[in-house]
C-alpha cells in the first residue's frame, strides 16, 4: 500500500510539472502569436508545431513594396568591391542558416531553422541600445560614426530580435544570436577592410562597400560620415 502511494505521489508530482507545458501549447493553438506584442518575439518549433506547419512562402513578384526615401537613394548606388578582401580564403567551415521572411496566417514573419520572429516592440531595442556609445572609425583624415540612431536602424530593419516589422522586399537578416556588440564589430570590421576607400571617399555623400567576417559577405553603407546601412549580402 505504501509503495503504491509514493508511485501515486510521484504520478502527481510529474503531471504538475508537464501539466503547464501542454497549457502553453494549447494556449499558442488558441491565439495568433504573431498580432501579440511582446518582448520575447521568437517561439521554437518545438513550443508550437502548428505554426511552424503553416508557414508560407512569399511570392515577390506579386509583393508590392513602397521604399522611403533613403532606401531609394541606397538603391542606386553601386558597390565597391574590394576583391582582395573577398578572395581571402575567410570561408566559413559549413553553410549559415539564412533568415527569411515567410508567412504566419497572412502576416510576415522571419523564419531561422526552428525558430520564428515576428515583430519585436520598439521598447525591445530601445532597451538594448540604452548603454550603447557612439562607436567611431577613422581613415585617413576622416572620421566616421556609428551611432546609437545609425545602430537602431539597422537592428530594427535586419536583426529579427529587434525587427520592427518592415517589409523593403526580400531583405536579408543577422544570424539571431549575434549580440548588439557583434554588429558593431562586425561593421567596423568591415570598415576597416575598405580603409582605403573609405579615406578617399570621406565623409560627404553616400557610398557601399563590401567585406566578409565570419565566411558572411557584408554590405556597409556610409552616408555623410555615418555607418548606416549593415546588411548580409544575399
Amino acid at each position: 500500500m505504501k509503495k503504491f502511494f509514493f508511485v501515486f505521489l510521484s504520478f502527481i508530482l510529474l503531471f504538475s510539472v508537464v501539466t503547464p507545458g501542454f497549457a502553453q501549447a494549447t494556449e499558442v493553438d488558441n491565439l495568433n502569436w504573431v498580432d501579440i506584442e511582446e518582448e520575447e518575439n521568437s517561439i521554437s518549433i518545438f513550443e508550437a508545431p502548428e505554426i511552424f506547419d503553416s508557414l508560407e512562402e512569399i511570392d515577390w513578384d506579386n509583393v508590392k513594396v513602397s521604399l522611403i526615401e533613403e532606401e531609394v537613394e541606397w538603391h542606386n548606388i553601386p558597390i565597391e568591391v574590394n576583391e582582395d578582401i573577398l578572395s581571402n580564403g575567410n570561408k566559413p567551415r559549413f553553410l549559415p542558416l539564412v533568415a527569411r521572411l515567410v508567412l504566419s496566417g497572412g502576416k510576415y514573419v522571419i523564419r531561422w531553422g526552428s525558430k520564428v520572429f515576428k515583430k519585436a516592440p520598439k521598447s525591445k531595442v530601445s532597451n538594448a541600445l540604452t548603454n550603447f556609445e557612439t562607436a567611431t572609425f577613422r581613415a585617413g583624415s576622416h572620421t566616421f560614426r556609428l551611432t546609437k540612431s545609425d545602430m537602431e536602424h539597422m537592428l530594427t530593419r535586419h536583426h529579427p530580435k529587434y525587427w520592427d516589422g518592415s517589409i523593403r522586399g526580400n531583405q536579408s537578416f543577422y544570424n539571431p544570436n549575434l549580440s548588439v556588440d557583434d554588429v558593431k564589430s562586425i561593421a567596423l570590421n568591415i570598415a576597416k577592410q575598405n580603409n582605403t576607400i573609405l579615406a578617399k571617399k570621406g565623409t560627404n555623400g553616400m557610398f557601399r562597400v563590401e567585406g566578409q567576417v565570419d565566411g558572411v559577405k557584408y554590405v556597409l553603407g556610409i552616408k555623410d560620415g555615418h555607418i548606416r546601412q549593415l546588411y548580409p549580402k544575399n
